[in-house]
């Protein structure tokens, strides 16, 4: 007796099928995870700098003013968490400066600096003895995600208080410094 044709798919064909986009998905989703932290690093350091060179360009409108900045330092930090401060608060319209936000998932940012607090001069030099000395060393600020590549670093230079963004792809362990072939040409 002739069988019927009946439509559909196989239990065969639908096995294939899911295995399939598992291994399509098995190769993407890490892919898209590295692209990710790149991007959430890549905000959290340009927000930085760009909230660094409102402050430094505040005791130019007040030749009185030194702007103290703080950069909170840790690992594990929660986004939303307080990245950098600045005293008096007149020193920028935002005295304190946040992590971004969306993070994926349980991730968390990693925050390191070569110094912790230094101020900002009326002729826009930094000075870390908080008495407005000029230092010539550069100060550089280190951000990763969960400690895995990439490092951002915004570098801040000593003398003329100019900011620079670095990156280092090999590591995310941000008590190592960006080297200074890792920083955009100024």
């Amino acid at each position: 007796p002739p069988r019927s044709r009946r439509s559909g798919f196989t239990t065969m064909e639908i096995m294939v099928t899911v295995a399939v986009l598992g291994v399509v998905a098995a190769v993407v989703v890490p892919a898209n995870q590295v692209n990710w932290r790149r991007e959430r690093v890549n905000a959290a350091a340009l927000e930085l700098t760009s909230w660094l060179e409102v402050v430094a360009r505040t005791p130019d409108q007040d030749p009185s003013a030194n702007c103290t900045v703080t950069i909170s330092t840790g690992t594990n930090r929660a986004a939303g968490a307080t990245l950098a401060t600045v005293s008096p608060t007149t020193c920028a319209p935002e005295s304190t400066l946040r992590l971004p936000g969306a993070v994926l998932g349980n991730a968390t940012y990693n925050v390191g600096a070569s110094a912790t607090s230094f101020t900002f001069t009326p002729r826009g030099a930094i000075s870390t003895d908080g008495v407005g000395t000029s230092v010539s060393e550069n100060i550089q600020v280190r951000i990763s995600i969960d400690g895995q590549a990439p490092l951002r670093c915004v570098q801040i230079t000593g003398l003329l208080g100019l900011m620079r963004l670095g990156n280092n792809n090999t590591t995310g362990n941000v008590a190592t410094a960006c080297d200074a072939s890792q920083f955009n040409r100024a």
